[in-house]
């Protein structure tokens, strides 16, 4: 085996900041990371999210016919997980429950996520144990992991791979050898960024940002650099490629059905509120980006920039910029930026290690303090509306209306998975291709602004004579508010084939046992449909 060196982040053999003298600050500040993690868990505990139904949906078909479609036989891609609704799949074959199998799924990604980003931080500071417990606690410290953890999406998953590849990227720049290239190194990494890619398609931007950051400031000649970026982004690539191949000729588009239907409106309504949203993330659900800016200015003044913290920087900016391009995400807790957590997290380790000594002590309490008071402050989480009204409609669906029914509704989740047969039309597009390619969509509705709920059509929908139209929310509304709703509700208010051929009905349902813990306030479920009365 060849003999290898660890060298600090700045490549500079023999140099590393002295170690912090307090022997207990690696258990103290490895303690904090563990309780914040738990009560964020046990806050959170009754949370999860109706699009988790949707990936459910999606395997469930998978796991019962082989057909990876929301709805059997017409392949429309409504997913942005093929790896995991794979996975989950599998879990579902082998009979596990639909909501165990997602968080099984998610623990396991937890404890990745955590290894990955201890062995980057190692890789940094072999030599202090405090910056190996810096960085644990400043990605088990966010509420959004927790959060997302029991929501039932892919989000932890997608941060665990992405943290294991820049851990990887991490050592390689940190470690000599006889050849100065540490090729298994940077092809471990490029295998963990392509099981990233097919867990999240946007994990192609931090592909693309590692590559331009190691051709900028990875260690050696340009020609050593450039090898370096195609080792591990090349895999990626390669595997993007052949996935694209089979979605192509699987669904017979390039872009996911979900890129048109969340992004294909005006950027000036994209940009409505990402700024609210980044700042409510990084400051509650996300504080590892605030602590890795406020650990940047302090390197700035008291450090030095090193190769390791410019290569995470491009990687977390860029991806930070690609979000705000999207329109951030309506989703609780930051779930969008939660895939870059490990990258942030690995930031903050780079950037503490090169401070000097007195002020890395005042630096590592500030973090911790920053991470306490984010745990404190932001809010918890339940089951979401959608998720728990969807569930209680989509059973009364299932019992009462006839098997084979054409359901047009806005909750694409819960209540499909609750109903499995009958057909539906999703009138917000995430799963109907005709609505998500709509283009020059009127802003008319209130609800067009959250991001994936500015398209509908009226007009299409009305088309397919639906048996039942649920308006609005997952419980229904009375057309008379469709303008505080969605654009498809509104635009069918006007027509007069829906007035014509649909009669409003109503039933009370009760809250079943079993969902009472998530939503124990909440007394009957006012269940408001349309139905089509015309032949």
């Amino acid at each position: 085996m060849p003999h290898t060196t660890q060298v600090p982040p700045d490549g500079s053999e023999g140099v590393e900041s002295p170690a912090l003298p307090s022997r207990y600050a690696t258990p103290v500040v490895l303690a904090i990371g563990l309780v914040l993690f738990a009560i964020n868990l046990w806050r959170n505990r009754f949370f999860l999210h109706d699009d988790a139904f949707i990936s459910l949906r999606y395997a469930q078909n998978f796991a019962d016919a082989g057909d990876l479609s929301w709805n059997l036989g017409d392949r429309v891609e409504g997913y942005t997980n093929f790896l995991y609704v794979m996975i989950t799949s599998a879990l579902l074959k082998a009979g596990i429950d639909p909501v165990v199998a997602v968080r099984l799924i998610n623990i396991f990604a937890v404890i990745l996520l955590v290894w990955a980003v201890f062995l980057g931080a190692r890789a940094m500071y072999p030599h202090r144990s405090e910056a190996a417990a810096l960085g644990v606690a400043m990605i088990l410290g966010n509420v959004s992991l927790s959060v997302w953890v029991l929501g039932g999406l892919e989000a932890p998953l997608a941060a665990a791979f992405v943290a294991g590849a820049m851990a990887f990227v991490v050592r390689a720049l940190v470690t000599q050898a006889p050849n100065p290239l540490p090729y298994w190194t940077l092809f471990c990494a490029g295998i963990a960024f392509a099981f990233a890619v097919l867990t999240r398609p946007d994990g192609v931007i931090i592909v693309a940002a590692t590559f331009f950051a190691l051709l900028i400031a990875g260690p050696f000649g340009w020609k050593h650099r450039l090898t370096c970026a195609v080792i591990v982004a090349g895999i990626p690539f390669v595997v993007f490629m052949i996935h694209l191949g089979w979605r192509v000729s699987y669904y017979g588009d390039i872009l996911p059905n979900t890129f048109h239907a969340k992004v294909g409106l005006d950027l000036a309504l994209r940009l409505e509120r990402v700024g609210d949203y980044l700042l409510r993330s990084a400051l509650l659900y996300l504080p590892v980006m605030t602590c890795s800016a406020i650990a940047l200015v302090a390197t700035l003044v008291w450090g030095r920039l090193n190769r390791v913290a410019i290569v995470l920087l491009i990687v977390c900016g860029a991806f930070v910029g690609y979000v705000i391009w999207s329109g951030g995400d309506h989703m609780a807790a930051a779930r969008v930026l939660l895939p870059i957590s490990g990258p942030f997290a690995l930031l903050v380790v780079a950037l503490w290690g090169s401070l000097r000594p007195i002020p890395a002590r005042i630096g590592l309490v500030a973090l911790l303090f920053i991470m306490i008071v984010a745990a404190l402050t932001a809010r918890s989480y339940r089951m979401d509306w959608a998720a728990f009204n969807g569930t209680i409609v989509g059973r009364y669906i299932a019992a009462n209306w006839p098997a084979g029914s054409t359901v047009g509704l806005n909750t694409a989740g819960s209540t499909p998975f609750h109903a499995p047969s009958h057909i539906y039309i999703d009138m917000l597009g995430l799963n109907d291709r005709t609505i998500a390619m709509r283009a020059d969509v009127p802003i008319l509705a209130r609800r067009q602004s959250m991001p994936g709920h500015g398209k509908g059509d009226g007009a299409y929908v009305l088309s397919l004579a639906p048996d039942y139209l649920i308006l609005g929310g997952s419980e229904g509304i009375n057309v008379a508010d469709a303008d505080k709703w969605f654009l498809t509700g509104l635009e069918l208010r006007d027509l007069e084939g829906f007035s014509a051929c649909y009669a409003v009905a109503t039933a009370t349902l009760p809250i079943p046992a079993d969902l009472a813990k998530f939503r124990p306030t909440a007394g009957h479920v006012t269940f408001t449909y349309y139905q089509r009365t015309c032949e």
